[in-house]
């Protein structure tokens, strides 16, 4: 059977219109494609573009269906595909933050909050720096490429305008969650300690001698020791999350 030039122009705009739904709802939630401080207009041209790239290598694009029903199935088969890699990508990069808001606790620094424009808001001032440094480095590193990568591998694991099964969802969002709270744990595990053991040093001090000034003495020495142990072990905590990012991201390739 012969297709006219309209039938072939029409299935190629639907394909692509699927990839740009998959696309754009990644990400819109993937760690620097979907910050809030990249304008909407950018963001929108890069899923674009990026739809235009990869539209062409994506093997199995239905034509368009005949029914509404069918149409919005495919739809949100696209967007529920697209949002389990930018939901679980960002869960990940959560991690940073986590750990931030408990090393900020651990010394001292919890009272600090985020500077205005960061782009991370609510959280303490080290979890937004830590993200801005995961951030960058995600570009330096060029892991971005590995995001991109996994959005054209993604169609292995999920077959376009095919209906994700809810149970590989909900256990690809529980492994997300769990890891990237394992990765919290494992950066901060070290000022958790380091901290307990200090107060716990303070107290036995204020409890022998109660007129000494435990804390006005003891929170500027938490919080010098706090960076100088931060300044130490950040390398380690930034590489880490790197390579804990880049393996959840190389599971999308089935």
């Amino acid at each position: 059977m012969t297709l006219t030039l309209t039938e072939l122009l029409t299935g190629e705009l639907y394909g692509l219109l699927l990839v740009l739904i998959r696309v754009g709802a990644a990400m819109s939630m993937l760690p620097g494609f979907g910050e809030m401080t990249v304008p909407v207009q950018t963001r929108l041209a890069a899923a674009f573009g990026l739809s235009l790239a990869i539209a062409g290598i994506v093997p199995g694009l239905p034509p368009a269906p005949d029914t509404i029903s069918d149409l919005m199935r495919q739809i949100f088969a696209e967007f529920a595909a697209g949002m389990v890699l930018g939901v679980s990508a960002r869960i990940l990069f959560a991690a940073l933050q986590i750990s931030g808001q408990v090393i900020s606790q651990s010394t001292g620094l919890s009272s600090i909050f985020a500077l205005p424009g960061t782009g991370f808001e609510g959280g303490s001032v080290l979890g937004s720096y830590m993200m801005l440094g995961g951030l960058v480095l995600i570009f330096v590193t060029d892991l971005h490429h590995a995001v991109i990568g996994a959005l054209v591998e993604s169609y292995r694991m999920f077959p376009p305008a095919t209906l994700p099964a809810m149970g590989m969802l909900a256990q690809i969002t529980t492994e997300a969650v769990s890891t990237s709270f394992r990765m919290a744990a494992q950066f901060a595990g070290p000022f958790i300690v380091l901290g307990f053991v200090y107060n716990v040093g303070l107290g036995l001090i204020n409890r022998a001698m109660p007129q000494f000034a435990v804390f006005f003495i003891g929170l500027p020495i938490s919080i010098l020791g706090g960076l100088f142990i931060l300044s130490l072990t950040i390398a380690a905590i930034l590489t880490g999350f790197l390579d804990g990012f880049g393996g959840w991201l190389a599971r999308f390739g089935g």
